[in-house]
């Protein structure tokens, strides 16, 4: 992967569902299907169930070790609507703005 990306950049980089890793905890990578399990950090066991339902994820957003948004084939951005920490709400801002 190529060297960390400044996080007010990290929009456009969300926006074309590119790979990358910030100078902050903020990352995103593609996902390959099945056999690529999602790490769930801190995540609810609601929103855990509701990203595992989805079959054909393609794209994953982390705050920390966290999905803080996926992006799915067929239902396009899934961003569950959970609190965090102030630096993971900020990062799902960011995650909003690439999603638009």
């Amino acid at each position: 992967m190529a060297n960390p990306i400044s996080s007010r950049k990290a929009h456009e980089y969300i926006g074309r569902r590119e790979a990358f890793v910030s100078h902050g905890a903020l990352s995103a990578r593609q996902h390959t299907g099945p056999g690529d399990q999602l790490n769930f950090g801190q995540m609810s066991q609601g929103n855990r169930n509701m990203l595992s339902a989805l079959q054909d994820i393609d794209y994953v957003v982390h705050s920390y070790h966290t999905p803080i948004g996926v992006h799915s084939e067929s239902q396009g951005w899934v961003i569950p609507e959970e609190k965090y920490s102030p630096t993971t709400s900020r990062h799902q801002g960011i995650l909003r703005r690439g999603a638009q």
